[in-house]
């Protein structure tokens, strides 16, 4: 039975899903299982992960009709065996000693979760494959640690990849299907059965910056689901008593909805939208028993009404002068 399961989920990867599989396939620890979900991609990357499996017993590979991210992880997991779960995207690459080290440093502390940093640039520097130290630093998840690396914007719950997780996280919580984020909303769950965590400061994930991808690629309808990985976020902070740190995300989330305001407003032509964004905020801080502080509450409404807000701005400045 290998000791990690390392899941890829496949579509559209033609062109960098040999790199990714390669880096994966030269590691230095080499006890691991790789189980490619081609989930339903149009182009040649199904060939490609049924020839890999050809080549390396280590390489399973699951076809499914495409579904997206999630669903594709979700489905790998019961076909898994590892004590310990590892995420990759199809267009990354991984270094040579990232599961050395992370599985090295889960073990020697006893952590539920261990994660290395990220390089992300276009393409893989020149010499990213070179030998590195090995050194890590024990953290403990309760909300003072984890207000502390917010607020450092090191926040470990931003995505699945670059880390080792142990199989009964990730069971407890799977991720959720047919949205995008899900990442944010599923790791967060996995902080505090993992109880601590151990974090190394090498860039051991190269992460290639896509312009095209959901996240990176312009405004678009499936950006509001943002709005949604953060909702849950934050409820979940608020049931475990994490205040001070819900709160911190609300401020995220704020930005968030105004930033959405704006895109449909500006990107998609579609200013109806923007009363649908603001009737969901405010049912959501009704339901979490939230208040927002003046000046969030001003940043909401400009960026919601901006020609409204403009209008009252000048009255508010022609009233204060009358009386001086």
């Amino acid at each position: 039975m290998p000791v990690i399961s390392i899941i890829v989920p496949v579509y559209r990867a033609e062109k960098y899903l040999n790199d990714c599989v390669d880096s994966i396939l030269r590691q230095t620890f080499s006890d691991f299982e790789l189980v490619l979900i081609e989930d339903g991609s149009p182009d040649q990357s199904g060939a490609i992960c049924d020839e890999y499996a050809q080549r390396d017993e280590r390489v399973r590979v699951i076809h499914q009709p495409n579904q997206g991210q999630a669903a594709a992880r979700n489905h790998a997991l019961p076909m898994t065996q590892g004590k310990w779960l590892c995420y990759v995207d199809s267009d990354d690459t991984i270094h040579p000693q990232m599961l050395e080290y992370l599985y090295r440093a889960a073990e020697e502390s006893g952590a539920g979760i261990s994660m290395c940093c990220f390089l992300e640039a276009p393409e893989q520097p020149e010499g990213y494959e070179q030998s590195v130290d090995f050194s890590y630093e024990l953290l403990t998840m309760d909300e003072k640690t984890l207000t502390q690396l917010h607020d450092q914007d090191l926040y470990p719950g931003w995505v699945a990849c670059a880390k080792l997780i142990r199989r009964e996280c990730v069971e407890g919580y799977p991720f959720h299907t047919g949205r995008v984020y899900e990442d944010n909303e599923a790791v967060t769950r996995w902080l505090l059965p993992a109880k601590t965590l151990a974090m190394l400061p090498a860039q051991l994930y190269f992460y290639r910056t896509n312009p095209e991808s959901t996240t990176k690629s312009r405004f678009s309808l499936k950006k509001l689901d943002y709005l949604w990985a953060l909702e849950s976020m934050i409820g979940y902070f608020q049931s475990v008593g994490f205040h001070t740190l819900a709160q911190r995300f609300l401020e995220r989330y704020v930005e968030a909805a105004a930033s959405a305001c704006y895109g449909v407003r500006n990107e998609l032509k579609r200013p109806e939208l923007v009363n649908g964004i603001l009737s969901d905020t405010r049912k959501f801080l009704r339901r979490e028993n939230l208040r927002l502080t003046r000046r969030e509450k001003l940043s909401l409404l400009e960026a919601a009404h901006p020609n409204t807000m403009g209008r009252f701005w000048k009255i508010a400045e022609k009233v204060r002068k009358l009386w001086k």
